[in-house]
């Protein structure tokens, strides 16, 4: 499927019932690669449906019909550290490298600062993930920090994870 980052047949909106299975799919086959996601069971339909629904948001990315790539976006934290945001995406393997991962994560900026949040921040970006490392920083997030070894790969190796943030505060 050819897709480019300025076709305008592809589509960021809120998740649909009839997305479901696409989407799911995309999700779980990240998780099973066991190379970014922190989670490490795949998901029934029905749980990533709960899971999806429990969001703030989940949007698709939705090209020719075909759902391309997923985000959820939700609090960071509880209550009074619940101002800050947080985000997972995941874009479909014959659709990376074409630019819907920019458009994800863009599109959730907006999406959170239209929803009052002050911030975006990332737990665990494991230094592996090179790809999503120079978009963060290409879209101004910056590096708080490291943690040695906090995320066990699918091999049982440890990798280090680093620590984004793209706060607008008061803007």
């Amino acid at each position: 499927m050819e897709i480019k980052p300025n076709d305008v047949n592809i589509e960021l909106r809120p998740i649909e019932k009839a997305d479901l299975s696409q989407a799911v799919a995309i999700w779980n086959d990240v998780v099973a690669a066991g190379d970014s996601f922190p989670g490490d069971t795949v998901l029934s339909e029905a749980e990533a449906w709960d899971m999806f629904c429990a969001q703030i948001q989940t949007v698709c990315a939705v090209a020719n019909g075909k759902v391309v790539g997923v985000y959820i976006l939700h609090p960071n934290n509880i209550g009074r550290c619940a101002h800050i945001a947080n985000a997972s995406y995941a874009v479909k393997a014959d659709a990376r490298g074409r630019g819907i991962g920019r458009m994800l994560v863009e599109d959730c900026l907006n999406r959170a600062k239209s929803k009052g949040f002050r911030g975006l921040q990332f737990n665990a970006v494991v230094v592996s993930n090179t790809t999503a490392i120079a978009l963060y920083l290409k879209l101004g997030f910056k590096i708080l920090g490291t943690v040695t070894g906090g995320y066990r790969d699918l091999s049982g190796c440890y990798r280090d994870t680093l620590i984004f943030l793209k706060s607008w505060g008061d803007e």
